[in-house]
């Protein structure tokens, strides 16, 4: 008996031999991932089948090929998965946009009748860098001060736990750097935060940068611009709309009192031109007199 099981078992790793497979075994989040696997002089194969194997949960068919049907991606997959190859010997897919649920063991199957079906798995991780955040925070403070403390913000989720870096401007060299946090997430990733701290000076317009990842698999490197306005340019607009309030009341009190001489003047007339009609009726009729005399 025990012949048997090393003979069926040396059987075994033979066909075994007979497949190839490839891939990456390590995906950066976000990009494309591709698979293959071959097979050399084996006849009879029927189909071709990619299954995904995910723990606690049943074997799913990706997709299938065969001479009969051609290609075929199931509904789920569809645009997920994509065929770069497709024949009874040699068979490759792509992983569209890999993210952490794509994270798995892949089985290329060739299934041949009556003979049943040889395989071969392929396993890969996902890292870097799904999400970041940044942010700026200037206190309000009173705008005649030469500097001001404004703190930047940067924060990234992924897996491994991110790093985080500032590239810092050198008209800043006043600093104050917050240890890095790490919070573990629920579906195995990470989220690092840090704060920078700079002192800057009223007038100063630059930007730092956060580096995520700096010198690993997935780096990236965020600008966070930021900018305070000139005590001078402060002083100035203070003083343009004082110039304007007060060009305004002026204008306005000179408005009132031009129509207040001009309704003086209108009074002044009105009563003039009254008390000369009487006058004007008497010498009309001395004058009359005068005539019929």
């Amino acid at each position: 008996m025990l012949l048997i099981l090393t003979l069926t078992a040396l059987l075994f790793t033979a066909s075994m031999s007979h497949i190839t497979g490839y891939g990456n075994m390590t995906v950066d989040y976000g990009q494309d991932s591709k698979y293959g696997c071959a097979v050399a002089n084996l006849k009879d194969v029927q189909q071709v089948t990619w299954q995904r194997l995910v723990p606690d949960r049943p074997i799913e068919n990706l997709a299938t090929y065969s001479k009969r049907f051609g290609e075929h991606v199931n509904d789920p997959y569809r645009g997920k998965v994509i065929f770069t190859e497709a024949t009874l010997s040699s068979s490759s897919i792509t992983l569209a946009n890999v993210t952490w649920e794509d994270e798995s063991c892949y089985i290329c199957s060739f299934n041949r009748y009556p003979d049943g079906s040889m395989r071969k798995q392929i396993c890969f991780t996902v890292q870097g860098i799904s999400s970041f955040k940044t942010e700026v925070h200037a206190p309000s403070s009173d705008p005649e001060e030469e500097e001001k403390e404004v703190v930047f913000s940067c924060s990234a989720t992924g897996k491994p736990a991110p790093t985080i870096k500032w590239e810092i401007p050198s008209q800043a060299p006043h600093t104050h750097r917050q240890p890095i946090t790490t919070v573990a997430n629920g579906d195995k990733t990470f989220t690092s935060s840090s704060n920078l701290t700079l002192r800057l000076p009223a007038g100063w317009e630059g930007h730092v940068v956060c580096l995520l990842n700096s010198g690993a698999m997935g780096q990236r490197s965020e600008r966070i611009p930021f900018s305070l306005p000139a005590r001078e340019k402060q002083e100035e607009e203070g003083k343009t709309q004082s110039t304007s309030g007060t060009a305004l009341v002026t204008s306005t009190v000179v408005s009132v009192i031009f129509i207040i001489i001009i309704i003086i003047i209108v009074v002044v007339v009105i009563k003039r031109t009254r008390s000369r009609r009487p006058e004007e009726r008497k010498m009309g009729n001395n004058d009359l007199n005068l005539v019929l005399m």
